[in-house]
């Protein structure tokens, strides 16, 4: 049996209530979007229609979906919730970070296959020692027919500032979910690990390509090492958002040594290529997903325009031997 799991950036999945600790004015009837219950439903309508066609796409729903940009745990269960989403009976998980804008990482798994045993946020260390006030990793692990997993959703800072002033947090990130993964395998040495987000880096940049050890070739991944299904498609110049007017594979889903076809150690679940093609990930697009060559986003400005997001989701497939 094969299951999905995905990551999906949701854009500014704000409910319409302002929040006196961040900085959400915007998204709220009175704000710059005029961010109303009409729009609010619309955006979880339109969510709901991407997961639905990745569901008749892979034979089900994922198994686990990792999202970033979730302003608090009511957003994500409003968005099971829809019509088009209760067939998952996906359960939520989600815990407030200090982001100033009030966005986080959220989960979202299927308790018929997926087991949780425990979760937590990570709060990130800089190399100078101080920790960073900002978005958290997510991380849970449990069991899928009876294998250990532990999943990182990850939406490391962006390049806004500039990428010489921003790629110290991004590299925290890295090693941040690099290390809790490698205490996770002493207490589970036989433990899968998966790593989703938005990493605000393409696969051959320093914090996914070097401290992360996430390779590009599927038969050259040490032990305790990680390979990246989406180096091969950002090579090729796909990508899931559109950054200084190119696309850009910020989206990825990396996976540890133990899931790979060519790993000789015990049968269990292994990455699979995906629709028999030469490639082990996937960016999920349609042409209703798009507007003028580029995901169709909500806003552009101010201007609502019943979009999706920003960001094209992302995939991967995984079997068990």
């Amino acid at each position: 049996m094969a299951y999905t799991l995905m990551f999906y950036n949701l854009e500014n999945l704000y409910d319409t209530i302002d929040d006196p600790k961040t900085d959400d004015d915007a998204y709220t009837p009175m704000g710059d979007r005029r961010w109303t219950r009409e729009k609010y439903l619309k955006k979880l309508a339109n969510l709901s229609e991407i997961f639905s066609a990745v569901a008749s796409a892979h034979n089900g729903f994922p198994v686990v979906a990792g999202v970033s940009e979730v302003e608090n745990l009511k957003v994500l269960q409003d968005l099971v919730s829809q019509k088009r989403m209760a067939g998952a009976h996906y359960k939520c998980l989600h815990f407030e970070s200090n982001d100033a804008r009030g966005v986080e990482v959220g989960m979202l798994y299927r308790p018929d296959k997926f087991t949780l045993m425990g979760c937590e946020p990570l709060k990130l260390v800089l190399r100078s020692g101080r920790e960073y006030i900002g978005r958290d990793i997510l991380s849970a692990w449990g069991s899928i027919d009876g294998e250990m997993f532990a999943f990182y959703v990850c939406h490391f800072l962006s390049r806004r500032t500039g990428v010489a002033a921003s790629e110290g947090f991004r590299r925290a990130g890295a090693e941040t979910v690099r290390d809790h993964a490698a205490a996770m395998r002493r207490d589970y040495p036989d433990i899968k690990v998966v790593i989703l987000g938005d990493m605000n880096d393409n696969p051959s940049d320093e914090a996914l390509a070097m401290l992360l050890r996430a390779h590009k070739n599927i038969f050259n991944v040490p032990e305790g090492e990680y390979f990246n299904p989406f180096w091969k498609l950002s090579d090729e110049g796909k990508g899931t958002s559109i950054h200084n007017h190119r696309w850009v594979l910020y989206d990825n889903i990396i996976v540890s040594h133990n899931m790979l076809p060519s790993y000789a150690g015990l049968k269990g679940f292994r990455l699979c290529r995906i629709d028999g093609k030469n490639h082990y990930g996937e960016i999920f697009c349609r042409n209703f997903m798009l507007r003028k060559g580029a995901p169709r986003r909500s806003y552009y400005g101010n201007a609502f325009d019943n979009g999706y997001s920003d960001h094209l989701p992302v995939l991967i497939k995984i079997d068990k031997r």
